[in-house]
């Protein structure tokens, strides 16, 4: 059958058969369907050749059973609708613009509230702080969107470019984070577990590598002016804090070693909150990074319930700390049933090639798995 798209005439049931034997059985504007009659060597490796053949050319195949009949489903229906790469640089500046107007904002709060406490301050280090808010803040949140993209680019996986969305004053960073979308599903699981680690281990690794330098960096107090500050409102403890940044705390020692406390910097306040956000990210829910994670080295099924119970176990959890921790992690519960009504408690179908269950090992789903549980422990939310 000839399809012809944007001019362009490809002769696709000879291109499918260079790796099955198939037999047209439907067709309309949006897809051509086959009916797979046999395959000349392993299916799996044929369908990622196949893949690999007309993704770029904006042709999307899915391989999937109906019954005991092995279907080759190929969309034409050019689905591709990425956001170009001038909206892409808009939306990188004006975020540039949101994220350091934010941290101004906060370091001149900060120097404000530590002058009320020493009755100095530097007005240079305003500036000096706000630099390194936005670092702390865009190279985590770039570096974790490069980590997509490398899979991305090495797969030939149909993407956008990044996009970065600005939020001045209201956001805590400046930035709600970046999105790069899919525009078609990963030819395997492996690819969707690459996919899915890649992001938050680059990203986590940037942001505590950040957090180290900012935290060595900030002012230290005593403890009697700490707790002059901290009666009169100037300063206030933190209610939770990821294991990561305490381990940090903890094998830094300043606080039993000098007799001083440390006041985070607003770049340290920054990265610890990019970690923290590395956590909610990587909750296996729905389509969220240890969501694809979670079905990449399991079922749809169980990635389905897995999703659910974690979610309902931590917005029971937040509601819970309404009475025994302040509230201090509302916030959670929240970010998890967005997670969950974002995916619309629909089945996460995995990759293009659904009949896939040999792309990943036994070998490998242990060493990221290993790698994942790593990654959730370091980052996840230790109450103070």
């Amino acid at each position: 059958m000839n399809v012809f798209k944007g001019g362009e005439v490809l002769d696709l049931t000879s291109v499918i058969n260079k790796f099955f034997y198939v037999v047209e059985s439907s067709r309309n504007e949006e897809f051509v369907e086959y009916v797979v009659l046999s395959v000349r060597d392993d299916m799996s490796k044929l369908f990622d050749h196949l893949y690999d053949e007309l993704v770029p050319k904006g042709y999307y195949p899915i391989l999937y059973k109906v019954g005991d009949i092995i279907t080759l489903r190929v969309l034409i229906s050019g689905r591709r609708r990425g956001t170009s790469i001038k909206s892409s640089l808009i939306f990188f500046s004006l975020t540039l613009v949101s994220v350091v107007v934010t941290g101004f904002y906060i370091s001149t709060d900060f120097h404000n509230r530590l002058k009320l406490l020493l009755g100095y301050g530097v007005k240079t280090d305003v500036i000096y702080d706000t630099l390194f808010f936005m670092l702390s803040v865009l190279v985590p949140l770039i570096t974790h969107e490069l980590g997509h993209i490398i899979i991305v680019k090495r797969f030939n996986i149909p993407s956008t470019y990044p996009l970065l969305i600005p939020a001045p004053i209201i956001s805590p960073l400046g930035t709600f984070g970046a999105i790069v979308r899919m525009d078609f599903l990963p030819k395997n699981l492996k690819c969707l577990l690459k996919l899915g680690i890649s992001g938050p281990l680059l990203g986590f690794i940037a942001s505590l590598s950040i957090f180290i330098i900012t935290y060595y960096t900030s002012p230290k107090l005593s403890f009697d002016i700490a707790l002059v500050g901290l009666r009169e409102g100037i300063i206030a403890t933190i209610d939770f804090i990821p294991l990561s940044a305490y381990l940090v705390m903890t094998v830094s020692n300043i606080n039993t070693a000098t007799g001083y406390v440390v006041l985070l910097n607003p770049a340290a306040y920054a990265s610890m909150i990019m970690l923290l956000i590395h956590f909610v990210n990587l909750l296996p829910i729905g389509q969220l990074d240890g969501g694809h994670i979670v079905r990449a080295v399991s079922s749809t099924r169980f990635h389905s319930l897995v999703s659910v119970t974690v979610s309902s176990s931590l917005i029971l959890y937040s509601l819970i700390s309404v009475v025994y921790l302040r509230g201090s992690m509302v916030w959670l519960g929240i970010f998890a049933l967005l997670a969950l009504l974002i995916s619309g408690f629909k089945p996460h179908i995995g990759s293009a090639n659904m009949l896939d269950i040999s792309s990943v090992s036994k070998d490998v789903k242990v060493k990221y798995i290993v790698m994942y549980l790593t990654l959730l422990t370091l980052v996840i939310p230790l109450p103070m």
